[in-house]
């Protein structure tokens, strides 16, 4: 429920107390992983009051991406900046973040793509051998929920393959946090609660190393001294909800310096 108004301010349309979220400080000089926070209470002038660690602190000014933690079809998230820090009640130490003046409200979608590069590994069993398989690497692009396009130097002679999607640690690192949030050591089996973020790591990555899919379509792309790279549109045999997550994050993180040119990464493919 939202607070009573505090000198004419109220929580935005969609915020509720209690509820907990992803904070990415967006500040090139800061080297933080993302943190979970969780909303405390609204300042007399109106800041969100955001729970941190108590050795944490930003300065003032640094922008921060506020992501929603829902399991729900529509997520949210905002773009702010730290107002400051204070003790609520003088004890918890909070963030003063400021309050958006709307939320961005993104509904999930399996056609939802990106075209970033992502390094990746195929495996399709050829015809007439028996429990042999062929393994090669490749590249994923113009990545979705439902499918990707994919490039191999070698031609798969099969429709039905595998895909072992190698995504970005931050990636991997931000859904675990994700997971331990949620769920709590009620995720994770009772041996391992002493090192939750690594087995919960561990969970996620296991989520994209059997993608099954069928290809629809192929090609050569290009070629190369190396020889050709062929060009495979790929649906996945089910919508996977890890590839919709990932292309969430890489939408995100597309302005990214230091990234790869496109043509370099496929022609790497093998």
């Amino acid at each position: 429920m939202k607070p009573a108004a505090r000198k004419g301010f109220e929580l935005p349309d969609g915020l509720e107390i209690g509820e907990r979220f992803m904070l990415h400080f967006d500040a090139p000089d800061l080297v933080q992983r993302p943190q979970l926070g969780r909303l405390q209470d609204l300042s007399n002038d109106g800041a969100l009051c955001i729970d941190v660690p108590a050795h944490f602190s930003p300065p003032r000014g640094t922008p921060v991406t506020i992501s929603s933690l829902r399991k729900s079809t529509l997520d949210y998230r905002f773009s702010s900046e730290i107002l400051g820090r204070r003790r609520l009640n003088g004890r918890l130490p909070v963030l003063l973040v400021k309050a958006p003046d709307r939320l961005e409200k993104q509904q999930r979608r399996t056609s939802y793509r990106i075209s970033a590069a992502l390094k990746a590994r195929v495996q399709w069993m050829p015809p007439g051998q028996v429990g042999q398989t062929i393994d090669k690497p490749a590249v994923i692009t113009n990545l979705s929920g439902g499918g990707a396009q994919v490039y191999v130097r070698q031609l798969p002679d099969v429709s039905i393959l595998r895909l072992i999607l190698t995504p970005p640690e931050a990636f991997i690192e931000e859904w675990a946090m994700r997971k331990i949030g949620r769920m709590g050591s009620r995720a994770l089996p009772p041996a391992l609660f002493n090192d939750p973020l690594q087995q919960a790591c561990a969970q996620v990555h296991s989520l994209f190393d059997r993608i099954e899919g069928k290809i629809i379509r192929s090609s050569q792309h290009s070629e190369d001294g190396r020889g050709p790279i062929h060009a495979l549109s790929v649906a996945f045999s089910q919508p996977h909800d890890g590839c919709f997550r990932l292309v969430r994050f890489l939408e995100r993180q597309a302005a990214q310096k230091g990234l790869k040119p496109m043509a370099q990464l496929v022609a790497n493919a093998a």
